[in-house]
């Protein structure tokens, strides 16, 4: 590892082989088999939710920070005896976190249309070979 600087830059003086002995090579979808392609769409489906539990268990703080904030205000326009422009803005805040959060819930990320996109692509070709 000496070879490898941490500006990015490698310095061989000398052979350098990279030999992982994986045995994966890359298969196009459209070259397997019907039994592979249901596997493989199960698979990238499950993908898929794992990456939405994962972006809600990251955005949980976020759903708690607008619930307190939106306590926050109904308490402070409670204890004031009015809405005021404090109040006001920390329920805005909370709204809008609670919105931002929201949609970065319900949209797909790029991980999960990719995912998405090749068990649609998967799915096509199924439909094509007549298997569903």
């Amino acid at each position: 590892m000496r070879d490898f600087n941490n500006d990015g830059q490698i310095n061989v003086k000398g052979d350098f082989n990279v030999i992982d002995h994986s045995h994966n090579e890359y298969k196009l979808l459209i070259h397997c088999s019907n039994e592979e392609l249901l596997q493989e769409r199960s698979f990238r489906k499950e993908n898929v939710k794992l990456e939405q539990a994962r972006k809600v268990k990251r955005l949980m703080p976020l759903y708690a920070l607008s619930a307190i904030l939106f306590v926050a205000a109904a308490g402070w326009a409670t204890v004031n005896g009015k809405a005021d422009i404090a109040s006001l803005i920390i329920g805005a805040a909370s709204i809008f976190l609670a919105f931002q959060s929201l949609k970065a819930t319900v949209e797909p990320n790029a991980f999960q249309r990719e995912e998405q996109n090749a068990a649609a692509e998967i799915h096509k070709i199924l439909k094509q070979r007549r298997v569903e």
